[in-house]
């Protein structure tokens, strides 16, 4: 998802998956969220208006991975659960827009 607010670009990707085969928390398709920022980091010294952010839409049940974490350990991560968490369209759009805010 490609956003322009201002003279901000966000570029968000957002990736529709289950995650029960993953290897927890510290699988690189979780982690993406964290290494992401430091790719926006380095492109920052060239752009500074793009914001990078990745987040998960997991198809698996809250329960199936429970074990790896607690919610806000997978929100950290931006691992939402489509069918648990009915909010979770507005928080992501909320996490996105948070630079504007540190700003």
């Amino acid at each position: 998802m490609w956003l322009i607010r201002g003279d901000k670009q966000y570029i968000t990707f957002i990736d529709p998956k289950g995650i029960r085969n993953l290897k927890g928390l510290f699988d690189p398709k979780i982690q993406l969220s964290q290494t992401i920022k430091s790719i926006e980091y380095n492109l920052s010294q060239q752009h500074d208006s793009i914001v990078l952010n990745s987040f998960i839409i997991a198809g698996t049940p809250f329960n199936d991975v429970s074990h790896w974490g607690d919610r806000d350990d997978f929100e950290q991560y931006n691992v939402f659960f489509q069918n648990e968490d009915k909010g979770y369209i507005g928080k992501i759009f909320n996490k996105i827009m948070e630079a504007d805010f540190i700003d």
